[in-house]
């Protein structure tokens, strides 16, 4: 009897930090959507495929994000490099570390393939 209330008290234990696991993952998630939207959509555009509305103006197209070479080797330090230093025509921007992240785990969740 006494494994069972065991039992059922690891598993609710477990049911509530999973949810809020995945509260915080969806914070994360809108909050790296927001970013995105508001940082990189007028560009790479709103599938990441470099087609927004301003790609046409800049001369050499915006990176692919949806492009499987793109996601090869440490993304996650090219795309935080690139957001903090700029590269090319494109601009850097003053985000904190955590707000790159989001940034990164919305464009890995919604383009990589």
């Amino acid at each position: 009897m006494k494994r069972r209330f065991l039992f059922l008290g690891i598993l609710t234990f477990v049911s509530i930090l999973f949810a809020c696991l995945t509260t915080i993952e969806a914070a994360e998630y809108d909050k790296g959507m927001k970013l995105y939207n508001d940082k990189c959509r007028f560009c790479h555009g709103v599938k990441g495929d470099g087609n927004g509305p301003a790609a046409n103006s800049l001369g050499k197209a915006p990176t692919d994000f949806t492009d499987p070479k793109f996601w090869q080797n440490d993304v996650d330090k090219k795309i935080s490099d690139t957001v903090a230093k700029g590269k090319g025509i494109m601009p850097s921007f003053d985000l904190k570390a955590d707000e790159i992240k989001a940034i990164i785990d919305y464009m890995s969740h919604t383009f990589k393939k």
